[in-house]
């Protein structure tokens, strides 16, 4: 089964991924942060360097585009294009209010009906490449999850990435796993899952309940910030947890921020994000969390961070 990394904003970004692949194996394809479509300004310096596929070398890498607009997604398709891309994947996910509000991300599950006129109006003029979406099953009810599958059941996407939670769940609440079964049953496309892999257990725990030959894959995020050898350990199907390699990944990053010039205030900022998602939940490292978070340099962020050992 194929292991993919999702797109975290700020934390799963250019450096985690560069750095990422140095140290470890097991993830099978890449998703840069969504990236959506400029009306007057050109790419940021961020957006370049998660496109810059010199830096991103060694990744199967996959832009991801946030937008409602037809017009605007084939527009931002040609531009990326140009820089060596030719699959995409959209986000109908996010289901942060800024985006939602504007109809975007899983604010567009609340119109099917304009949901197709935008999937109709790209099949109609996408040229020679491959699209995805990474979809929740709906945006407060459950129900609207059957209006949902008979859009994307009529367009030939090369996979459906389903995250089975509600908009309205946000991040909490149960995964709600029959209408990712539904979507199994109905839909012709390959499917990946997406949501709550945090351990082994739980990948194996998952693959009991959707055994369906539809799905060829699973996504991970958090699971796999906290710990960066769960696809190996997928992979392998043993437990695979190393603290020491972690850090060892987690130095390098820090390395790439200060070679990029960051400046150390900006780097430990990120890096204080990715270790609240490792220890986040263990008491025993609380302690040693907050030292983490209480850094002002780097030369402090290294002492903290060897406590752990």
């Amino acid at each position: 089964m194929k292991i993919y990394m999702a797109p975290m904003e700020g934390v799963t970004n250019y450096v985690f991924r560069k750095v990422y692949i140095k140290h470890f194996s097991g993830v099978d394809k890449f998703f840069t942060p969504f990236i959506t479509p400029h009306m007057k300004k050109g790419f940021s310096k961020s957006e370049l360097m998660e496109l810059n596929t010199e830096y991103n070398k060694g990744q199967y890498l996959i832009p991801q585009i946030l937008t409602n607009s037809a017009e605007d997604f084939l527009k931002l398709v040609d531009e990326i294009k140009e820089m060596g891309y030719n699959e995409f994947n959209l986000n109908l996910g996010c289901p942060s209010g800024t985006v939602t509000s504007k109809g975007r991300g899983s604010g567009f599950l609340k119109d099917p009906d304009a949901l197709d006129r935008f999937f109709y109006d790209i099949f109609r003029k996408k040229d020679n490449i491959k699209l995805s979406v990474k979809t929740r099953i709906g945006f407060s009810d459950y129900k609207e999850w059957d209006d949902l599958l008979k859009v994307y059941e009529k367009y030939e996407f090369s996979e459906i990435i389903i995250h089975p939670r509600l908009r309205s769940d946000f991040y909490k609440n149960n995964i709600y796993l029959p209408s990712f079964t539904q979507a199994c049953n109905d839909l012709k496309q390959n499917i990946i899952y997406n949501g709550d892999i945090n351990t082994l257990a739980d990948f194996n725990n998952l693959k009991i309940q959707i055994c369906n030959d539809r799905v060829t894959g699973v996504m991970i995020g958090r699971g796999l910030v906290k710990n960066p050898l769960i696809g190996e350990s997928i992979k392998q199907n043993k437990e695979i947890i190393s603290i020491e390699k972690t850090v060892e990944f987690l130095d390098d990053i820090v390395e790439e921020y200060l070679t990029l010039d960051f400046g150390e205030r900006n780097t430990l900022f990120k890096l204080k994000e990715i270790w609240g998602m490792i220890l986040g939940n263990e008491e025993v490292y609380s302690k040693v969390l907050k030292k983490i978070r209480k850094t002002n340099t780097v030369k402090e962020y290294k002492i903290a961070v060897n406590e752990l050992f």
